[in-house]
């Protein structure tokens, strides 16, 4: 199809379209699982052609949008400005031509600047503990997750910024905080990726999209945890190993602290390290989608115009040397770039393994037979289906 972004950018309810150079950038999430999402920022270079003062100031509001297939506008950064760099490109004796380049951040650098927890907090559990972070820190709630997974000890006072405090708590109930493109912020627990997948399966991404110029996998020694000592309430502590990976891949031992209430709690996180981390994983660490190529389908577009770190994807046929099969993964971070005409999407990803726990045979239904399986289904693909 033939598509152009159109894109719009509002810099403290102004309209600011015609005076951008549209070299404009946008970016959002992660680099790898095991990390928290990042305060998303964008960057906007502003022609300033008639020594203008735009009157630029720390804080103003940003919004940065483009059309999908049907022409329907799309959020893609909501923030504010956190810098301004002018710089004067040419001077003559009728004027002055200066370039202003924005630099803004969204939610998560505001969270970052609002102290909380001068005061006691009660045991709960990861959704209350969650939402009292958000609502301490003055934010709008997206999202989040309930029913609750894990319990979290009581905490006394002990000031620290709310962005800190956020990813601590997410990281220790094995999930994740996120920021949408209108501003809000959310909590997705350990659930969410499965969940996400059953109700939407997988995006499939055709080869042909990608630019294999610069298409990078790796699979990382670093990614391997194959024995653990996890600590929880008044300094106990659990433990968990896989034997077979210790043999293949030497020990890799790690430590984590965290402030769960409860033995139960910590052995069936101290276990789930182990199972998603025992063995390497090869991820597609980064990949370049052109988005306005005429191969790319309108569907798909839309699709990759809304893109969260729930996206689950799926891609075929890649070149042996970076993926020997199909690989299934979850989107941790993306960028765009793009100008009036022209607009690039850059993922991270991970590998699904890290994040949706493999089926056990003690998982899968008793009552399950061969006759009730999926013709499709492979060794590799159980998960998929059931």
């Amino acid at each position: 199809m033939t598509w152009a972004p159109n894109p719009t950018v509002t810099i403290d309810g102004i309209d600011f379209t015609g005076e951008s150079l549209w070299n404009v950038s946008v970016s959002f999430g992660r680099t790898t699982v095991w990390e928290q999402s990042r305060a998303g920022y964008a960057t906007i270079n502003i022609l300033n052609a008639n020594n203008q003062d735009f009157g630029f100031d720390m804080n103003h509001s940003v919004v940065i949008t483009v059309q999908n297939s049907a022409g329907t506008p799309i959020t893609l950064f909501t923030g504010k400005i956190s810098n301004v760099s002018n710089s004067v490109q040419s001077a003559g004796s009728n004027a002055v031509v200066a370039i202003q380049t924005i630099s803004a951040l969204s939610t998560f650098a505001q969270m970052a600047r609002k102290v909380i927890g001068d005061s006691n907090w009660p045991k709960e559990f990861d959704d209350e503990r969650m939402t009292r972070i958000f609502d301490d820190a003055g934010v709008t709630i997206d999202s989040v997750d309930t029913p609750p997974v894990y319990e979290f000890t009581a905490r006394s006072a002990n000031p620290s910024d709310a962005y800190s405090l956020a990813s601590l708590y997410a990281t220790q109930a094995f999930g994740y905080i996120y920021e949408t493109t209108t501003g809000s912020v959310g909590f997705a627990n350990e659930s969410r990726r499965f969940l996400a997948v059953g109700a939407s399966g997988y995006l499939n991404i055709p080869t042909n999209y990608i630019l294999y110029n610069g298409l990078n996998s790796q699979k990382t020694l670093s990614d391997i945890m194959n024995s653990i000592i996890l600590s929880y309430k008044a300094n106990a502590q659990k433990t968990a190993s896989d034997a077979v990976s210790i043999v293949d891949y030497s020990l890799v031992a790690g430590s984590v602290t965290t402030e769960l209430e409860t033995g139960t709690d910590a052995q069936t996180q101290a276990d789930r390290y182990i199972t998603l981390r025992a063995y390497p994983r090869t991820s597609l660490s980064s990949f370049t989608i052109q988005l306005d190529s005429t191969i790319v389908t309108s569907v798909d577009l839309d699709q990759l115009l809304t893109i969260s770190m729930d996206t689950a994807i799926e891609i075929t046929d890649l070149p042996l040397a970076v993926k020997n099969t199909t690989y299934f993964g979850f989107v941790e971070g993306w960028s765009f770039s793009f100008n009036n005409v022209q607009m690039s999407l850059t993922f991270d990803s991970s590998d699904v393994a890290y994040s949706v726990t493999p089926t056990r045979w003690q998982d899968v239904d008793p009552t399950l037979t061969w006759d009730g399986v999926d013709p499709a289904v492979t060794w590799d693909t159980f998960d998929d289906f059931y």
